[in-house]
């Protein structure tokens, strides 16, 4: 069955409340003092069936001094029923109730006229072009108009007709979002405990599910789902949810709070917005001070205009607010905004950012370029955003799903063609990251300056220490993260590995007069052969600097032409190969120690740590004292 959600709207005594029960036979004020005073002071809830719809119905009160009552149940509202007495017209809350729908971002509903049998029908006309003018141009301008009698039903089954033909044109759509309550109500019933109701604004709950209480994320479960009364196993969005909690007392609930499933939705006291202020209101300069209503929460806020010092009455502009009270918002959520003092609404505000990252000063023409796509791109645009955001730490599928307010799915989704046009690259690690390709263009520049640096200082290196340089480029990254980021920097071909070394592309030879020198130090060890000259000693005999020369053995070393032997002795390659032909060579099948410093005229410093290498190059090896020698 179809389900669908109506909100009413209007001026105080003008009938909603007795429209509902003359359409549900529900009558939706249920406190004592609703009823003794026969206004409506709180929300008040009802539903019915008719055409194969389920229709739930939010009723909300119409004296300005409930506003903050009404605004608590509009949030959550698919469409409104615009109310308006025959004998009265429009009046300041029709108004006021008409653009906080509209601010709301509510892009349909049904209009009715009542209390028709009191007057004239030359006046209900009258009240249908007042309610036609109020509406023009907006999203109720090419409503029908029913005019209705709650007391005779004259016009009840028109009325019913219309809101029928409303929610099916309104089409099903599947929600893949995660479940969302925003709670606008919190008591408890003997023998089951706490119980909390709301409009179901995206997902779906299920019995026993366990959620968080935001924005506490405190975790508690459903012990039991109600929807219109009756006992469900699951509620769907655009229905009224009345859910039975574990784990939480009456005392921690209260309204304003969410039902969210764990780490689905972020918290936050900052967000960044579209904020459009009213014609009528005065200016909303940086610094002023807001009553920011979110479905069912109301949080003070502080505004910052992105684009000035004030934002002018009619007009928009993208702001950041500062919330005393955190919220659960996600991008695409509407709230609305109302002075303190005097107490009004003066506008309403598009969430563009839940999470955005901190900012000082007017943005500039990069900042402006993300500030536009965060709210007119689509939603792709919108991740690519946050993704560049993140430079070079990357973003996780479940960090995006979380600030977006929806499933990781979607994110794949989302992200499959920039993916495909290599706009950004996923890094297959645990957990992967989305990475822009910006950000792996910046660390590529940034790793051939930081090589060509140390090639250029002289040392006789032609690259950098593969664990370094990824230790400049991501400081704090763990081995995981930086192997990553290692392997996309070399997939783009913007750094060439060569053991535990990282060279710039085209980068394996010396500059010439370091050629000259490395040439130089490889002839005095192959001239030294088994009687090799320290570091120290070769820069002496070279005239050259220690540092230097110490740079190119190095080089020397990772290109085969020099052997290092454990415990850091230098040779020649030439030299060692030799050692190992002569023993091949010899009659011998094996030696000790003294035997073999006999054979090469080697002293125990030197022979010790030749052998160990003869061992690890499967030359030799090592059975008790003495060494096999192995065929080649």
């Amino acid at each position: 069955m179809r389900r669908f959600l109506f909100g009413t709207a209007g001026h105080i005594d003008h009938g909603k409340t007795a429209l509902v029960k003359a359409l549900t036979g529900i009558d939706a004020d249920r406190l004592p003092e609703e009823k003794r005073r026969g206004i409506t002071i709180d929300l008040g809830f009802a539903h019915a069936e008719w055409d194969g719809i389920s229709f739930s119905f939010v009723d909300v009160p119409g004296h300005e001094r409930f506003v903050r009552n009404m605004l608590a149940g509009a949030g959550g509202i698919q469409a409104v029923l615009l109310v308006v007495a025959a004998d009265e017209s429009v009046m300041p809350q029709t108004r006021e109730h008409f653009e906080i729908v509209r601010m709301l971002g509510i892009r349909t509903g049904a209009i009715a006229v009542t209390k028709i049998d009191r007057v004239p029908s030359d006046l209900v006309a009258v009240t249908i072009s007042d309610v036609r003018d109020l509406v023009a141009g907006s999203f109720l301008g090419g409503r029908p108009i029913t005019p209705v009698s709650a007391r005779s039903g004259e016009g009840l089954d028109e009325l019913r007709a219309s809101l029928a033909s409303l929610a099916e044109s309104a089409g099903a759509g599947e929600d893949r979002r995660p479940p969302r309550l925003p709670i606008d109500r919190a008591f408890s019933i003997p023998g089951f405990g706490a119980v909390v109701t709301g409009s179901l604004v995206s997902g779906a709950l299920s019995r026993e599910q366990k959620l968080e209480l935001l924005p506490e994320r405190r975790v508690v479960r459903v012990r039991r789902l109600e929807v219109h009364g009756h006992e469900v196993a699951e509620a769907r969005a655009g229905e009224r949810v009345s859910a039975n909690l574990a784990g939480v007392e009456l005392a921690e609930l209260r309204r304003g709070q969410t039902l969210a499933p764990p780490e689905a939705f972020p918290v936050s006291n900052r967000i960044l917005a579209r904020l459009e202020l009213l014609p009528g209101s005065r200016p909303l300069r940086n610094g002023d001070r807001v009553s920011l209503h979110h479905f069912a929460s109301e949080s003070r806020a502080r505004v910052r205009s992105l684009a000035g010092r004030e934002i002018a009455p009619g007009s928009a502009a993208t702001a950041e607010l500062r919330l005393a009270t955190p919220i659960a918002a996600v991008p695409g959520d509407r709230f609305v905004i109302r002075r303190l003092s005097p107490v009004e609404t003066i506008g309403g505000g598009l969430v563009l950012d839940p999470t955005p990252a901190v900012s000082r000063g007017r943005p500039d023409a990069a900042r402006q370029d993300r500030l536009a796509r965060l709210e007119s791109g689509s939603s792709a645009d919108r991740l690519l955003v946050w993704i560049e955001e993140a430079r070079e730490r990357g973003v996780s599928e479940d960090e995006l799903a979380r600030r977006a307010g929806t499933d990781p799915a979607a994110v794949r989704e989302a992200l499959r063609e920039p993916i495909a046009k290599a706009a950004i690259h996923v890094l297959r690690r645990t957990p992967d990251r989305y990475v822009s390709e910006a950000s792996i263009a910046r660390l590529a520049t940034r790793a051939r300056a930081e090589i060509e640096r140390l090639v250029a200082a002289g040392t006789g290196a032609v690259g950098a220490s593969r664990r370094t340089l990824l230790q400049r480029l991501v400081p704090g990254a763990d081995a995981r993260w930086a192997e990553a980021i290692e392997a996309a920097l070399i997939a783009r071909g913007s750094v060439v590995v060569a053991g535990e070394e990282a060279r710039a592309p085209g980068r394996d030879e010396l500059p010439a007069t370091e050629r000259d020198l490395a040439g130089r130090i490889g002839k005095l060890y192959a001239d030294r052969g088994l009687d090799p000259p320290s570091p120290a000693d070769a820069a002496q005999t070279l005239s050259h600097r220690q540092k230097v020369v110490e740079g190119l053995i190095g080089y020397l070393v990772k290109r085969g032409t020099l052997v290092r032997l454990p415990g850091g002795w230098i040779v020649s390659k030439e030299a060692v190969d030799d050692v190992a032909a002569r023993l091949r060579a010899s009659a011998r099948t094996s030696m000790d120690v003294a035997e073999f410093k006999e054979m090469f005229r080697l002293t125990r410093k030197l022979a010790i740590p030749l052998l160990e290498h003869l061992d690890a190059t499967k030359v030799t090896r090592r059975v008790g004292d003495r060494r096999e020698i192995l065929p080649g």
